[in-house]
């Protein structure tokens, strides 16, 4: 059984200079937790995810007013956040390749690869809705 019974094909990514609170924006809009980067030829260059994203923003601590905290966040790019090392897997891979590939990195998503462009990505509740469902 392959990937591509389990995996997304319809991928949201974001470019790498893009701002932090539009990554937020499109995080909530799609109701996703993982938001591959890829670069203007379509290549996996990052991966970054709800975790990045919070530790990234402001603690609710913070004494700055909304107009200066917004300012801010703007300046902040997802290059500067991003998890560069991505771990990836290639398209017509097995299913159980990538959910052991999950289990040992411990990460909660694979952006799946045909060739060096991005083609899908598959997520812990990916498997798990597939597996619930068969």
């Amino acid at each position: 059984m392959t990937i591509e019974k389990a995996m997304s094909n319809n991928v949201v990514t974001i470019a790498p200079s893009s701002a932090l609170v539009e990554a937020v924006r499109v995080m909530k809009e799609n109701k996703i937790k993982h938001l591959p980067v890829v670069d203007s030829s379509g290549s996996v260059v990052g991966v970054v995810t709800d975790r990045d994203l919070k530790e990234a923003s402001a603690s609710d601590a913070t004494t700055l007013e909304v107009h200066e905290l917004l300012y801010l966040l703007n300046k902040v790019k997802i290059e500067s956040i991003m998890s560069k090392s991505v771990v990836s897997i290639q398209q017509g891979s097995p299913l159980k390749q990538a959910a052991q590939i999950m289990v040992d990195k411990g990460i909660g998503c694979l952006p799946i690869l045909d060739g060096n462009k991005l083609s899908g990505i598959i997520t812990r509740s990916d498997i798990l809705r597939f597996f619930a469902t068969s």
